[in-house]
């Protein structure tokens, strides 16, 4: 359809006369102004028995066209779309600041932790918190938009704003045209955000946490595995009791050449201090055993009832820059760059498979290089599809900026509610089912039911349906279940 032949409704300019209402309803006219079609079945009865009669400006019979009308009416649409960006505006950064504070609240234990019991310094404590707001962000920013919807599209429409809107002749959708366009906007810059921003936030954290257990080894304190944080020292611990800083079935290894530490002690139990300075953890054993070997012909072994082995800390914060990352750390063009490499390694395998397999019926050799040819490929494919995985993933949770909204605003003009408890409610439920859904998609594509693809935008294929009805419910007063021929 040509640009000049867009449909417009605007109501009759005052002092026309054939502005009589139809069955209830007031009749519109095109932007020029021309009356309507008189009644076939009743001529004389002029425009008071009329139907509107919607026609482009190219048809239209009246040559003059009404500037100031036009102007009035898309200068009030243009005030009430900005008047919509700004109801939508304060709740969306409303929702982050709760949502994070929330979702922040188990990595305050720990901070609080490292900065009380574990004397961590208070510049490094702020440091692993500024490092984690990222990647809470990239889960709030999406729901701010679903509960921003709920609750400023909800608000006017229990006012009566939005049955006052369209009684002025004004779709509701030009209304949501900008709260729209910002969130596509956001939703370009979380790409940029979770494909460079929260990688590279994550990669830091983990390298400073990795260095304040090392100027800190009690933290790292674990059950069940040898530890070779200690400086001079391997130690394993069975179980431990944090409350009460006991410890059960220790055996410890000397790794230096200390000569007042045996080689090897073990003990059923016993207890873990550190001295005022913090310079060094003291472990007391009980009931212990000391083995040492003296010589090639001398072994010793000693029986205790207490022992006391002083274990060294250091006293400053070495920062180290790691160059390794996992798939949760790589950027965009790093996670790029590793499945096409992941991906050439898997071809190259696959064809020296292809080549081994034509062989294995002659010798056992070959038999067994062709099965490992192939498992080594399979694993590298897997090794790929993790890779991609967390790629669709990230573009998943971006794109959720956006759909959210179009859950959240339909939703808010639906119920006529437009609280805040009843936002955060509706929005926390979603994205709950939404979550779900995700991870469910994740696991499936990691095990290679699904491709990679298909499980992470999962939760969007399956709520695009409903999301989709209450859209064109809430703003076109339509139903797509209507069309198939259902009644709800």
């Amino acid at each position: 359809m040509p640009a000049d032949e867009v449909r417009v409704r605007v109501e009759n300019p005052a002092g026309s006369g054939s502005g009589v209402s139809v069955g209830g309803r007031p009749n519109r006219y095109c932007p020029r102004g021309c009356p309507v079609r008189p009644c076939r079945v009743h001529p004389a009865a002029g425009a008071s028995l009329t139907r509107p009669r919607l026609h482009t400006p190219r048809q239209c019979p009246n040559p003059a066209f009404d500037f100031r009308l036009a102007g009035q009416y898309h200068l009030a649409v243009k005030i009430l779309q900005r008047y919509a960006l700004r109801q939508f505006v304060p709740p969306f950064f409303l929702a982050i600041l709760v949502l994070t504070f929330v979702l922040l609240m188990d990595r305050l234990f720990l901070l609080a932790d490292m900065l009380v019991r574990k004397g961590v310094a208070v510049a490094n404590v702020s440091e692993v918190m500024v490092l984690s707001l990222p990647f809470v962000v990239q889960i709030c920013a999406p729901l701010g938009t679903l509960i921003a919807g709920v609750i400023s599209f909800g608000r006017m429409a229990q006012d009566n704003e939005i049955r006052v809107i369209r009684a002025a002749g004004i779709r509701i959708v030009r209304l949501f045209i900008p709260v729209a366009f910002a969130c596509l906007l956001l939703l370009v810059a979380m790409v940029g955000f979770n494909g460079y921003i929260v990688p590279e936030s994550q990669h830091r954290v983990r390298n400073l946490l990795t260095d304040v257990a090392r100027k800190k080894p009690a933290m790292r304190v674990r059950e069940g595995v040898f530890m070779d944080d200690f400086p001079g020292y391997m130690i394993y611990i069975g179980s431990m009791d944090e409350r009460h800083s006991t410890v059960r079935n220790v055996a410890i290894f000397e790794t230096g050449a200390s000569k007042g530490t045996p080689g090897f002690v073990t003990a059923p139990r016993g207890d873990i201090s550190y001295t005022a300075d913090d310079g060094y953890m003291v472990m007391t054993l009980f009931d212990g055993e000391m083995h040492e070997l003296v010589d090639a012909e001398t072994y010793r072994r000693l029986l205790f009832k207490r022992h006391v082995i002083n274990v060294a800390m250091d006293d400053e914060l070495v920062r180290r820059d790691r160059e390794y990352r996992n798939d949760e750390e790589m950027m965009l063009p790093q996670l790029a760059a590793t499945m096409k490499q992941l991906n050439k390694d898997v071809g190259d395998l696959k064809r020296k498979a292809a080549e081994a397999g034509k062989k294995a019926k002659l010798s056992e050799p070959d038999r067994l290089k062709y099965d490992e040819l192939q498992s080594r490929a399979r694993y590298k494919g897997l090794e790929a599809v993790r890779y991609d995985v967390e790629l669709q993933k990230r573009l998943s949770l971006a794109f959720s900026a956006f759909f959210f909204l179009l859950f959240g605003a339909p939703v808010g003009l639906l119920l006529r509610r437009g609280g805040v408890g009843t936002g955060f409610i509706i929005g926390l439920v979603f994205f709950a089912v939404y979550y779900v859904l995700l991870l469910a998609g994740e696991n499936m594509a990691e095990s290679g039911k699904l491709s990679p693809f298909v499980g992470m935008w999962l939760p969007n294929i399956i709520l695009v349906l409903p999301v989709t009805e209450l859209f064109l419910r809430a703003f076109y007063e339509k139903s797509v279940l209507r069309l198939v021929g259902l009644r709800i």
